[in-house]
């Protein structure tokens, strides 16, 4: 939706199309000078998909009868040195609804800012197999060219279901890269 946006006829002209590779080049370019990008939750699929960002979606094609958390209160540990992290505990709920998860340690420009544990994922809710998102990463960051591409995967704004998320989605906008 992001990089073609509504067709032709579905809307009004002026909200019509997307980003296109056009969009995406800038993006690409404002990222690799230094600045910061900050996707939530399914959007961060076009970061991995369009933008380059070396953090690929281990959710993306597992079956609904493997795998399935349709809006859930889902436990994960952030790591307390990373600058989004500031002032919040190690433990901490997320919501998740449809939301992407990535594999940790794959590639060293990617930092796992938030990690679901090994196992007691569900913290309320439901969540039809655990072992996708065990050991897993909720939060990264991509660093890319001079800047960084902040991946939510999770919905930190999402009716305040997960208090501390917000203040991890203050911190993306107001802090400085290292």
């Amino acid at each position: 939706a992001i990089h073609n946006g509504y067709r032709p006829g579905a809307m009004p002209p002026e909200y019509v199309g997307g980003l296109g590779e056009g969009g995406a080049k800038v993006l690409v370019e404002f990222v690799e000078a230094g600045g910061t990008l900050v996707f939530l939750n399914e959007s961060a699929n076009y970061a991995s998909g369009h933008l380059g960002a070396p953090a690929p979606n281990v959710l993306r094609g597992v079956a609904t009868r493997d795998f399935y958390c349709p809006g859930s209160l889902l436990n994960v540990r952030l790591d307390p040195g990373h600058r989004l992290t500031r002032g919040l505990p190690v433990e901490v709920a997320v919501w998740f609804e449809d939301s992407p998860a990535w594999k940790v340690g794959v590639n060293e420009s990617v930092t796992a800012v938030a990690t679901y544990p090994e196992s007691g994922v569900l913290a309320s809710g439901w969540l039809l197999g655990e072992r996708y998102l065990a050991g897993r990463a909720a939060l990264v960051e991509a660093r890319v060219g001079k800047g960084s591409m902040i991946l939510f995967g999770m919905r930190p704004q999402y009716r305040a279901q997960s208090y501390l998320t917000l203040k991890l989605l203050f911190n993306a906008l107001v802090t400085e890269q290292p």
